[in-house]
């Protein structure tokens, strides 16, 4: 309950095209903010098992998506991903941290662990928190300029040899930004700051991302797309006075995607 990680990247997906394969980490009554105390069971131990079947069906994916993994699921993909270096797209979402503070049950040891296994992405898109406690550096959350962000992204590209990152959630004044960098460029796309703080996304964000990627658009559109979406959706669920703790209101921001990626 509360339209994150699978539950947003399956329907968004599947919505555009794509047969989605899910590998989940564990299985939860809802997500963990502001909605009590939820229920949570470890999956990690059906992963190999899993993992192995597929292997055994000599599959071939398009892309790999990996969002919120947890350190039992995180030693898994340390030991699989290498399996999955012939897939064209390999995005890694960081999730670990927001606001300047890691999630419960994340800490720096786990971002180091974490930083291991980047090296093996071809796109990474962590926000703003992630990237600075990804590079042991003490959160900044205010007083960015599209400059030093973009420099971050490339002291990201250059510390765990990806090509591409994209950071998210940058401050600019009334602004939100998100910047790149791919191979020696940086660019940073902007849009106004709308008030509240909606649960679900950055996994919105990433699951749009990653399927105009693989519809091939370049990755600045890429990028404007996933903003453009947020925009459309956080703009419907204040319209609807929808409860920020259950996600958002996505539907029509989903059909117009669909009409643009066609």
């Amino acid at each position: 309950m509360g339209q994150v990680s699978l539950g947003v990247a399956l329907p968004l997906f599947a919505a555009l095209g794509f047969e989605a394969c899910p590998l989940p980490t564990a299985l939860l009554s809802t997500h963990t903010g502001g909605l009590g105390a939820n229920t949570f069971h470890d999956l990690t131990p059906e992963m190999p098992q899993i993992l192995q079947h597929w292997q055994q069906l000599d599959l071939t994916f398009q892309g790999l998506c990996l969002g919120y993994l947890g350190p039992n699921a995180l030693q898994v993909w340390q030991q699989w991903l290498p399996n999955f270096k012939a897939t064209p797209l390999r995005l890694i979402d960081p999730v670990m941290a927001d606001n300047g503070q890691f999630y419960s049950g994340f800490d720096q040891h786990y971002a180091q662990a974490l930083g291991t296994l980047l090296p093996q992405a071809t796109v990474i898109t962590p926000n703003l928190t992630e990237a600075q406690l990804l590079l042991g550096q003490t959160p900044r959350l205010t007083d960015w300029t599209p400059v030093q962000a973009e420099q971050l992204a490339h002291t990201l590209s250059q510390q765990f040899h990806v090509t591409t990152v994209v950071l998210t959630g940058i401050p600019l004044g009334n602004q939100v930004g998100v910047s790149t960098y791919q191979a020696g460029q940086t660019a940073t796309v902007q849009q106004p700051r709308q008030p509240g703080h909606y649960f679900g996304t950055g996994d919105w964000f990433a699951s749009v991302l990653g399927a105009a990627l693989l519809r091939q658009r370049d990755l600045v559109t890429s990028v404007q797309l996933g903003m453009t979406f947020m925009a459309q959706a956080i703009a419907q669920t204040r319209a609807d006075h929808g409860d920020p703790r259950f996600g958002l209101h996505a539907q029509g921001a989903l059909v117009n995607l669909m009409a643009t990626l066609k």
